[in-house]
């Protein structure tokens, strides 16, 4: 994908069109939101999530019983994790979105005037055979003209706001003021909408490119915090601390008759012992 974006490999699929097609007559005039924003804001979760464990970490609901840490290092912790978490969602789902663009290569609203192809159009005719003739801008931003469906903007944006807003509603307890997580909320699904709707007016892609963005981003943002985040909850992750950190300590009674020394209990939540295993 990366060798394709970068033209060092030829163009997978290069789509006809026909010459009344008013819908990729348009021209381009910038982007509102353009990739280096989009690509920054990306950033922010992981931000804002250290930021949320820094500050509001608490050692006694994020362990169990018979773990100890420091506060720095558990909050540390906890925001690696997440950020790990949300860093392969967006990855995963932006390597999907980008293979897509360019197996379909569906043609965006400025195609015609970015690419300026060598034919001479007339009437309802279709043209298969062309090439573009644009020098003024770079072979990247040419062939990317044909890269439209689905929009990667629309769906990175609802990416960051679903996850993000899932994370503040699970993750933050309640502070004293009822309104500073809602606003927040608030604010992030409005960053989602507006950039959606620019890629729109900027007619950098069609609605139905918008639509499926929208859909991939959030599709993608539900999966990784339902099935890779566990809903964001703690205590069904899988710690790489082992529970039995002293075998000869914290035995327990087999039932068998034979009676083992008792150590430091152990947390019953977590463990079910049917049998135990000496060594």
């Amino acid at each position: 994908m990366i060798l394709t974006e970068l033209g060092l490999l030829p163009q997978v699929v290069k789509r006809g069109y026909y010459c009344n097609d008013q819908s990729i007559q348009h021209e381009f005039k910038g982007d509102t939101i353009s990739t280096v924003t989009i690509l920054l804001s990306g950033l922010v979760p992981v931000v804002l999530i250290w930021l949320t464990e820094a500050l509001l970490y608490t050692p006694s609901i994020n362990l169990s019983k018979t773990e100890t840490e420091s506060r720095s290092r558990g909050s540390w912790r906890e925001a690696w994790y997440w950020s790990k978490k949300y860093g392969r969602g967006l990855i995963t789902m932006l390597v999907i979105i980008g293979t897509i663009k360019i197996f379909l290569g569906e043609l965006r609203p400025h195609f015609l005037t970015t690419c300026v192809p060598d034919v001479v159009c007339n009437g309802t005719e279709y043209v298969s055979s062309y090439t573009c003739t644009n020098t003024k801008e770079s072979l990247y931003f040419v062939r990317d003209a044909s890269k439209s469906f689905p929009s990667g903007h629309s769906a990175m944006s609802v990416f960051e706001a679903i996850f993000l807003i899932w994370y503040l509603e699970k993750r933050v307890p309640r502070l004293r003021t009822l309104f500073t997580i809602p606003l927040l909320q608030m604010f992030l699904m409005c960053w989602a909408v507006f950039c959606s709707l620019s890629r729109i007016t900027d007619h950098r892609h069609h609605w139905w490119d918008v639509l499926a963005g929208t859909l991939a981003g959030f599709i993608a943002a539900f999966m990784t915090c339902k099935f890779g985040c566990h809903n964001f909850d703690a205590s069904k992750r899988k710690r790489k601390t082992s529970l039995y950190n002293d075998h000869d300590h914290k035995l327990i009674n087999t039932g068998s008759g034979n009676t083992a020394a008792i150590g430091t209990p152990l947390h019953k939540d977590e463990i079910n012992l049917n049998n135990v295993i000496h060594a």
